[in-house]
């Protein structure tokens, strides 16, 4: 009896052990209710995402998700089709629920929708009391934005839905995230053009949507994820339990794509032990390469320091302190091995540092004797003799003419132009205009076509090389070199040709560009990313005519659709990248339709990630309204011209210019503006009205004294007058003056006075070393320039006295430190600093919490707006 007791009490404790296992193990639910904008889609309607979907990859392993938001769907008819019933049998305690309506509650169609307030209410009230009588845990959520502007203002069209769902909120005590205010956020910083490739924007040929959709309420894929970011970034600012369970984020959860690609491969990429192997790695290869200049453009586009240590950690692993480069050898020949000079030169133009400047010499160094054929193309490489690929343009022909301006070797241009010549000339196909991947000049090889030497196909990636190749050469081939044109038409005739081939139904690109028809071919993402580089940034730089446009806009939308998925909080991952394609070698590749389609197809290939991270990059600083009209911004280089030795002996202009990529130049408030649509040049004469007569925003920086210029030019009363005169037709002037020790100040306020502006004779904010708080300046609320710019750092300045019809902008510590005047029809803001130069904007020396380059998009924002409109 005893033992029969025992064993089932034994019995009993295992049961009991097996149930509170059952219950331990039980995973948390959030259960989703709401409408279209929430839900999960058929196959048949995507691209279309709703947040909901994107949300659930957002979690670790111990939350499921019960997403039951539907198309269509109010608070009424989620009740009445017995959707809520559903909800609610299957709630069981410690589950949250989040509940998300309005869209269709509130119809924009409705004779009086606010009259569906009350009701709309008490359904929400019924939610969250059956939510909590099961002792779950609800949420409520506003509805998204839609997408409506109206003369470039996003326009509300929720009324007083938005407002209802915080009213039942407070009243009942619920948690809320207040979704209406966060993507309104979201969308007014993206603008009208930008914020549609979070949207369903589709041209016509989608299988999904033979005609064509533009949606500005429901989601791509993008936009799907996006929002999800924004509601769990709200789980982590209000501290709700459940972000306890979000797999880990960075600190923002509404970053850009390409910041979103950017953070992905800084996680993933570069993993394997050719490149961690301290004894022998890092591998010196151009996959490296083409991902750090897409990391440098993020960089050039946001001010992040991490971007640009990232591409700077990388290069201090192969380049030591003489200048000698880790795991590079020059008698190898390899063009591919060029590539990495690109970022060297970089670097060197930032930071100043000789070691990269020694080591891009190396790379010149192989250029000078590398291989060449009878007429002079570069071998692609040693072991493919007589052999130039389209690939190796991009290698090495941006690096050697960048190169050559910087050591000012102007007869490597005529080269540079004679390499893409020669290898369109064999290589172009005159019926199609499309560049075959090869060309070998001795017919040898097995790969070639015996009478014309070129290789069987148009690869994709190979092309996309080559134009990518040609867009960045102009970046530094200079504008009065008579053979210019010639690579301008050499970009016009390929992109014409590539863009006959875009595939209608996606508007990207196949892997082998004019067969979409042959069975294994497939769209390719490394490719159709080159070819949306090239396009977006021919048609900024004038390269193309606006024509292109809209190949551009379906292209990127198809990047969007195609190639990016979610990958996490603040990640997104590019999938289907061919890892490689190449001619002949020992395991031989026969150039063969068969032969391109055997090559894997990857996640995240660095070459395909790096020309995503180019061409997101690119679109988010440049394109975000397509229909803005240029206007010139003026760059005074007279009253300010200081020459120094460059690296060639030669005597050059520099500090404060567009071009300077160092602490004292430009470059980053140049792109500022470059970003809002405008034309830069530089004005190395008076300020008259002659040289006026095209300029919208004229900007006087710092202007010399005997100290900085032996024989300084001088503002006098003619130039005065002149310049006010064209103020006063509407110019907008900025002077960015400095303190009594480093500018003329008495001469230039003889302009500066006309608006009622003296520049004293003093010097504010000095700061000893890197105290940089003594630099520190508050903007106060309400600022009419810089509306959420609050901490900026401005040293060593002139303060300035006002009289009419001069305002103050800035005061600190009672000194006026900006100023604005309104002089006829124009503008005029000053501040006695050059401020906005590189070394306080680009990120690399002021702690994070100064905010100078927010400040300066502020600022160039604002001057926009001043232009006279004609």
């Amino acid at each position: 009896m005893q033992h029969r007791v025992l064993f089932l009490i034994s019995i009993a404790l295992l049961f009991f052990g097996l149930c509170s296992f059952v219950i331990q193990e039980r995973k948390r639910t959030i259960w989703m209710m709401g409408d279209s904008t929430m839900a999960i889609k058929a196959e048949n309607k995507h691209p279309e995402t709703g947040w909901g979907e994107a949300f659930a990859h957002l979690f670790n392993d111990h939350i499921r998700i019960e997403n039951h938001a539907k198309n269509g769907k109010s608070t009424q008819s989620f009740i009445r089709e017995g959707r809520w019933n559903k909800v609610y049998d299957g709630i069981q305690t410690g589950d949250y629920v989040f509940i998300q309506f309005g869209h269709n509650d509130q119809k924009i169609t409705k004779p009086n929708p606010e009259r569906f307030i009350p009701q709309y209410k008490a359904k929400l009230a019924l939610f969250v009391e059956g939510v909590r009588k099961k002792k779950g845990i609800p949420i409520l959520l506003t509805p998204i934005a839609r997408r409506h502007f109206k003369n470039g203002e996003l326009v509300e069209t929720h009324g007083s839905y938005p407002a209802a769902v915080i009213r039942v909120a407070d009243s009942l005590g619920v948690q809320y995230i207040d979704m209406t205010a966060k993507t309104s956020r979201l969308l007014r910083s993206l603008g009208d053009g930008s914020s549609k490739h979070l949207f369903l924007h589709l041209d016509e040929g989608h299988p999904n949507y033979p005609q064509g959709v533009e949606d500005n309420t429901h989601l791509n894929q993008n936009g799907a994820m996006q929002l999800a970011n924004i509601v769990a970034e709200s789980l982590r600012e209000q501290n709700i339990p459940l972000a306890k369970d979000l797999k880990p984020a960075s600190s923002s959860a509404t970053l850009p794509l390409s910041e979103q690609m950017a953070r992905s491969a800084m996680a993933k990429l570069f993993q394997e032990k050719s490149f961690t192997v301290s004894v022998k790695g890092p591998k010196w290869t151009y996959d490296v390469g083409v991902l750090l200049e897409g990391m440098t453009e993020v960089w050039r586009n946001t001010a992040d320091v991490q971007y640009f240590t990232y591409v700077q950690e990388w290069m201090d692993r192969f380049v030591q302190e003489d200048g000698s480069i880790r795991n590079y050898r020059m008698d190898e020949y390899n063009i591919d091995h060029v590539k990495n000079g690109r970022s060297l030169l970089m670097l060197y133009e930032v930071t100043g540092k000789k070691k990269y400047l020694q080591a891009s010499h190396a790379l010149f160094n192989q250029l000078k004797t590398h291989p060449r054929t009878k007429e002079g193309g570069f071998w692609h490489k040693h072991i493919y003799p007589y052999q130039m690929w389209l690939d190796g343009l991009y290698m090495a022909q941006p690096f050697y003419v960048q190169y050559a301006g910087i050591m000012g070797m102007p007869e490597i241009y005529e080269d540079a132009v004679n390499q893409f010549s020669y290898m369109e000339k064999h290589a172009r196909d005159s019926r199609t205009g499309l560049l075959y991947h090869g060309w070998d000049e001795s017919r040898k090889e097995r790969w070639a076509n015996p009478q014309t030497g070129t290789s069987a196909h148009f690869w994709g990636r190979g092309m996309g090389w080559f134009a990518m190749a040609l867009v960045d050469v102009l970046d530094h081939f200079p504008l009065e070199h008579p053979r210019r044109k010639e690579l301008v038409a050499i970009l016009q005739r390929t992109m014409e040709a590539v863009c006959k081939v875009q595939d209608p139904k996606t508007g990207v690109w196949y892997d082998i560009v004019d067969l979409p028809n042959r069975p294994g071919n497939y769209l390719e993402a490394s490719a159709s990313s080159m070819f949306v580089y090239a396009v977006a940034k021919s048609i900024r730089k004038g390269y193309l005519s606006n024509s292109y446009q809209k190949n551009l806009e379906c292209a990127y939308q198809g990047l969007l659709n195609e190639f990016v998925r979610p990958s996490g909080i603040d990640r997104v991952d590019l999938i289907k990248v061919v890892a490689v394609s190449g001619l002949g070698g020992k395991k031989y590749r026969d150039g063969s339709f068969d032969y391109y389609m055997s090559e894997p197809v990857v996640a995240n290939d660095p070459k395909g990630v790096g020309a995503f991270l180019l061409a997101s990059a690119e679109m988010e600083a440049f394109h975000a309204d397509k229909k803005q009209k240029t206007f010139q911004v003026l760059l005074d280089n007279y009253y300010n011209n200081e020459y120094k030795k460059a690296v060639d002996g030669s005597m050059r202009p520099y500090h404060y210019l567009w071009d300077g990529q160092d602490n004292n130049g430009f470059s980053f408030l140049g792109r500022v503006f470059e970003e809002h649509g405008a034309e830069l040049t530089t004005l190395r004469q008076a300020g008259t009205k002659h040289n006026l007569k095209d300029a919208s925003i004229y900007i006087i920086v710092d202007p010399d004294t005997e100290k900085e210029t032996e024989h300084p030019n001088y503002m006098d009363e003619q130039h005065a007058a002149e310049i006010a005169q064209w103020v006063k037709q509407g110019g907008v002037l900025l002077l960015l003056l400095n303190d009594q020790d480093n500018c003329e100040l008495e001469k230039t306020n003889l302009l500066a006075q006309k608006f009622g502006l003296s520049f004293q004779l003093d010097s504010k904010n000095r700061v000893k070393g890197r105290n940089f708080e003594e630099g520190a300046i508050i903007i106060p609320e309400g600022n009419e320039v810089f509306k959420t710019s609050r901490k900026i750092y401005v040293k060593e300045l002139s303060t300035i006295r006002l009289e009419a019809p001069a305002k103050a902008l800035l005061t600190h510590q009672a000194d006026v430190v900006m100023a604005t005047a309104k002089y006829g029809k124009g503008t005029v803001f000053a501040l006695g600093d050059p401020w906005l130069y590189n070394e306080y904007v680009d990120g690399r020396k002021l702690p994070a919490e100064f905010q100078n380059f927010q400040a300066a998009q502020e600022l160039v924002s604002w001057l926009k707006q001043q232009i006279k409109k004609d």
